[in-house]
């Protein structure tokens, strides 16, 4: 069976996402490392990381990246609202497992692609 979220905690050290699995592993997701890979429709068929609200005015303070909340969609994924406005991607979690950036997962993913 594949790894469910047993605790989602938006507001982790240094800006992280973290998601604590069924199976023991503990992902901690930057907060841009996250939006810029948003799995929705718009963000997905552009071919580049997804497309955020830009400001015209960067010179103006623009709050930082952050999620406001999250919700479950059923039982296989995370909708996350950021603060940008952004809210259409539906973070599967087999997805949300698969990019974890530890160096643990990093290196499984190595050995796969060779």
């Amino acid at each position: 069976m594949a790894p469910i979220p047993t605790k989602v905690k938006l507001a982790g050290a240094n800006n992280t996402l973290t998601i604590q699995w069924s199976d023991g592993h503990t992902s901690a997701y930057p907060y841009h490392f996250l939006r810029d890979r948003c799995p929705c429709a718009t963000c997905e068929g552009s071919g580049r990381p997804s497309q955020k609200p830009t400001n015209p005015f960067p010179m103006l303070s623009q709050k930082p990246l952050r999620p406001d909340r999250a919700e479950l969609v059923g039982r296989y994924a995370l909708q996350i609202f950021w603060n940008d406005g952004h809210s259409a991607g539906i973070y599967a979690f087999d997805y949300l497992r698969s990019l974890c950036p530890c160096p643990e997962c990093d290196a499984q993913r190595l050995a796969k692609s060779d």
